[in-house]
C-alpha cells in the first residue's frame, strides 16, 4: 500500500532582512503547475524561521529554508565537478523561483548551503535520502498508516525513521502517535 517518498533538494539561505517585505509569512508552498506537483522541483516549500524567532540569525538577517522534492537517481553517477555544477544550477532555479516572491533575494544573499538527496542519505542515514512512506494510490478516504507497530508484540518504533518522517514536527507527532498506540494497547 505504500511506496518510498522522494528525497529533497534543500537550500539553506542567509539573506539580508530587507529582502523580505513587511508582513511576510513564515511558511509558503509554491506550485506553478498542478500537473508537476509530484515531479522533481514541482512543488517548493519555504520556511523562514527567523520571522518567528529573530535570534536564530544575526541582526538584520533572515534564514530561508527552501526545499523541493527530488530523487536520488538524479544525482548518482556524477563526477565531483558535475555534482557541483548540478547543485549550482539547481540552486539557481530555486533562487529564481524565490525571486518572483522576494525580489532582490539574489542580491541580498549572504550565505547558501545546498543539500541534495545524496546529502540527506549521507548525513541523515536515510535510504536514498527518502522522507518515509507515502500511499501508492490516490486516497479515497482515510488510509491506515504504518504507525509505530512492529510484528513483535509490545515492540514499538518511534522517531524520524517512522511515519511521518523527519523534522521536529514529524518526530513529535511520531512520539505522540506511539504514546497513544501504547495507551490503547494497554487499555488506558
Amino acid at each position: 500500500r505504500y511506496q518510498k517518498s522522494p528525497s529533497f533538494l534543500s537550500l539553506h539561505l542567509g539573506v539580508k532582512a530587507s529582502v523580505l517585505p513587511t508582513g511576510t509569512e513564515c511558511h509558503h508552498i509554491i506550485l506553478e503547475d498542478w500537473e508537476k506537483m509530484e515531479s522533481a522541483a514541482g512543488t517548493m516549500f519555504v520556511s523562514i524561521p527567523t520571522l518567528l524567532d529573530p535570534s536564530l540569525a544575526p541582526p538584520e538577517y533572515h534564514i530561508i529554508h527552501a526545499f523541493t522534492p527530488d530523487w536520488i537517481d538524479n544525482w548518482r553517477g556524477l563526477s565531483r565537478s558535475e555534482y557541483a555544477e548540478n547543485k549550482e544550477q539547481a540552486a539557481g532555479k530555486i533562487i529564481n523561483r524565490l525571486e518572483r516572491i522576494f525580489p532582490g533575494l539574489d542580491a541580498g544573499l549572504d550565505y547558501m548551503e545546498v543539500g541534495t538527496p545524496l546529502t540527506h542519505r549521507r548525513f541523515l542515514g536515510r535510504v536514498d535520502g527518502t522522507y518515509g512512506p507515502i500511499p501508492r494510490r490516490k486516497l479515497w478516504g482515510l488510509l491506515g498508516m504504518p504507525f509505530n507497530r512492529t510484528t513483535i508484540p509490545n515492540l514499538y518504533c518511534v522517531g524520524d525513521s517512522t511515519f511521518p518522517g523527519q523534522g521536529l514536527n514529524a518526530v513529535a507527532f511520531s512520539g505522540f502517535a506511539c504514546a497513544h498506540r501504547i495507551a490503547v494497547d494497554l487499555g488506558i
